[in-house]
């Protein structure tokens, strides 16, 4: 495993771009005021500080790094929830400054080991898969990944124009489950948690992959709790959870 410190601690970072990825997600673009290019490894995250110069208040999150890697800015996938740093965040603006400290993180995207992949992804826990096949595509490479994404509702699957072209740049296989099904909703694909029942079902060869999990604490203890008892080994899962 590569151990990577911190080469950003507590720099100034303008927001160059805010937009709604979907109805509950706001996508957050930061870039360096100096245009300096940050490396890391996909999968990585950063923490984002809003700090206040006239009160003292300073407050912090940690979010994965949605971008490539190497890069002079972050984006980041934030779910609008009114938390302390989400409240700021929902009144911020372009141009306004946060810091950002990064990398951290041992969820690490080994992209040269030559295996094959299982992603398993819950709601923003898309984000650091967004990262890794990003940077695939960046180098023009295709992967044998196998990405299972769960969503509350149709709607909130995030970049899903992105994640469609990667079927076709890199032949990703990409199925995504809606756990809130509802009548006219138009969703024809898989519904309900993804498990262990869906994962054989859906990608057979679970066994021949390296499995990423990333999601809320429940969504990852389940799914490596279900990955074992199917038979994986624990040092072919990697977990990265928030919340």
């Amino acid at each position: 495993m590569v151990v990577i410190k911190p080469v950003v601690m507590n720099k100034p970072y303008a927001i160059t771009s805010i937009y709604q990825s979907t109805k509950d997600v706001t996508t957050f673009r930061f870039e360096s005021e100096d245009k300096t290019k940050v490396d890391f490894i996909s999968g990585m995250f950063a923490m984002l500080t809003y700090k206040n110069k006239e009160t003292g208040e300073s407050v912090s999150r940690a979010f994965s790094i949605a971008n490539s890697p190497p890069s002079e800015y972050f984006e980041f996938f934030i779910s609008m929830i009114n938390g302390q740093l989400t409240s700021k965040l929902a009144k911020a603006a372009v141009n306004d400054t946060y810091y950002i400290s990064a990398p951290y993180g041992q969820f690490q995207f080994d992209i040269n080991s030559g295996e094959k992949f299982l992603f398993l992804a819950g709601g923003t826990g898309i984000a650091p898969f967004f990262s890794m096949l990003r940077y695939a595509n960046s180098l023009g490479k295709k992967l044998d990944c196998a990405v299972l994404y769960s969503v509350k509702y149709p709607y909130d699957i995030i970049e899903k124009k992105e994640l469609d072209e990667f079927s076709t740049t890199m032949g990703l296989k990409t199925f995504v489950t809606v756990t809130r099904p509802a009548p006219g909703d138009g969703w024809t694909g898989p519904t309900g948690h993804v498990n262990g029942d869906m994962i054989k079902k859906l990608v057979p060869d679970f066994m021949e992959r390296m499995s990423y999990i990333c999601g809320p604490p429940a969504f990852v203890k389940a799914l490596k709790d279900d990955l074992t008892a199917m038979g994986v080994n624990d040092r072919e899962i990697k977990a990265e959870m928030w919340g």
